[in-house]
């Protein structure tokens, strides 16, 4: 009897809790609101990736059944860390004071523990983080905090500086990685505020004749380019100049091309066309050009306060006003202001601080 009673108590417990409002009750994620973003943002991430973009690593989950713009967004769901890396997508960021944007929506029925954004250029990586560290840092990528989690259920905007932390000034953004830690988390609406300044395309100036040119739109067979990289958005001549990317006001920026092995005669002139973004304003710049051990330079601007580009001392000052922003300046000096009268070649070094200096059309030229 004792043993009948039992088992007659427990089916009466299990009806009782089953029969009760909410028993058992499965938490449902409701349809988060949609925000308001500002006019000006500039997305490249919405309903679609940009043409060419892939995705290199992860899935690129998209769900209609939440979204902050558009008609759909991506999300990341899981233990431990999930991942979606997308490619190829050549973004610019510009020049200033703006941010990187996009907007998150962390499920409130199955929260996450971390939310990890990486941007790469092909000289900047960088990630940026919420809530704990446990995804950690990849090798050789900075990273940092921005803090805590933002409230689930709601979609929130981050804002990253594009100059600080990132400092993707002025850079194309090839690769954005997201990451979470657990949980479920949707993306949206990625991209920047819109806020800076794009360099303007400068019209090719009318070149003299004559004279031998070592750069244009390459360099001599046998050379090198040891820091810059070739740029299709600018030129003197041709489709192609140089440059070196932005790094910020104090940071120098370099364009050397080495074993030029290119001969002068006596009393030729050395020229070059340089061009500094107005995005940005050149503190001071230098050109030297090397023949085997000697070499020989020029600078403009000034050279304080620190940081200086160094070895003005040495070097011939052609004024404190540097080149015209914006616009194609030939630059031309005897070989013999320099030192290098009649000398052969064999390297070119342009330096800058404060901007991003375009170098192009490089050579000698008789008097």
């Amino acid at each position: 009897m004792k043993s009948s009673g039992r088992l007659l108590f427990f089916v009466c417990l299990v009806l009782a809790l089953v029969s009760a409002p909410g028993a058992f009750a499965q938490c449902t994620t409701p349809f988060a609101s949609q925000p308001s973003p500002p006019g000006g943002d500039e997305i490249y991430i919405d309903d679609s990736i940009p043409s060419g973009a892939t995705v290199s690593s992860g899935s690129l989950n998209w769900d209609t059944s939440q979204y902050a713009t558009g008609s759909q967004s991506f999300y990341l769901s899981g233990s431990g860390t999930q991942t979606v890396e997308i490619d190829n997508l050549s973004q610019f960021h510009k020049f200033g004071s703006g941010k990187a944007v996009l907007y998150v929506l962390i499920d409130p029925c199955d929260t996450t523990a971390e939310i990890k954004v990486t941007y790469e250029s092909a000289y900047r990586k960088v990630a940026v983080y919420w809530g704990s560290n446990s995804i950690g840092a990849d090798p050789g990528i900075l990273q940092f905090s921005r803090g805590s989690l933002p409230s689930t259920g709601t979609w929130t905007r981050f804002e990253v500086g594009i100059g600080s932390p990132l400092n993707l000034r002025g850079h194309d953004v090839t690769t954005v990685k997201f990451q979470v830690y657990g949980g479920r988390v949707w993306f949206d609406h990625v991209g920047t505020d819109g806020v800076g300044c794009t360099p303007t395309v400068a019209s090719q100036p009318s070149i003299p004749s004559g004279g031998s040119v070592w750069v244009d739109d390459s360099i001599p067979s046998g050379s090198y380019m040891s820091y810059g990289e070739p740029y299709s958005s600018q030129a003197a001549s041709g489709t192609i100049s140089y440059a070196y990317p932005y790094f910020g006001q104090t940071a120098t920026g370099v364009v050397r091309v080495n074993d030029l092995s290119q001969a002068t005669d006596s009393g030729d002139e050395l020229f070059l066309y340089v061009m500094p973004t107005g995005c940005e304003t050149v503190k001071e710049m230098k050109v030297t050009w090397y023949a085997g051990s000697s070499s020989g330079c020029i600078w403009y601007g000034v050279n304080t306060p620190a940081p200086s580009l160094g070895g003005e001392s040495s070097c011939t000052f052609m004024g404190s006003t540097v080149p015209t922003a914006d616009t194609w300046n030939r630059i031309a000096v005897s070989a013999s202001t320099v030192g290098l009268d009649g000398a052969t070649i064999t390297g070119l070094k342009v330096e800058n601080i404060g901007s991003q200096v375009w170098v192009d059309y490089v050579g000698n030229k008789a008097p």
